[in-house]
């Protein structure tokens, strides 16, 4: 429960506009949505993933980021093929 400068109570998240800049209101209010993970909760539980996908997905990404460092360390010069990464 937070409460309003009225002192009324509500739930959730909550941004006070000041001088009708609604604009910034909205721009405050979808960071606070998105640093809170809310939108991201709710776009995985749009739809359910398998188990045996998640994994899947998991190792495609970390691949990805793997595939980048390499690329990113043989521009700059400290890739070496006989190293163990």
């Amino acid at each position: 429960m937070i409460k309003n400068k009225d002192g009324k109570q509500s739930k959730g998240t909550v941004v006070e506009i000041r001088g009708d800049d609604f604009n910034r209101g909205l721009r405050l209010f979808s960071k606070k949505i998105q640093d809170s993970g809310i939108l991201k909760e709710v776009r995985d539980r749009m739809a359910y993933e398998k188990p045996a996908d998640a994994r899947q997905r998991l190792k495609k990404q970390a691949r990805k980021r793997w595939e980048r460092a390499v690329e990113d360390m043989i521009t700059r010069g400290q890739w070496h093929k006989d190293k163990n990464y």
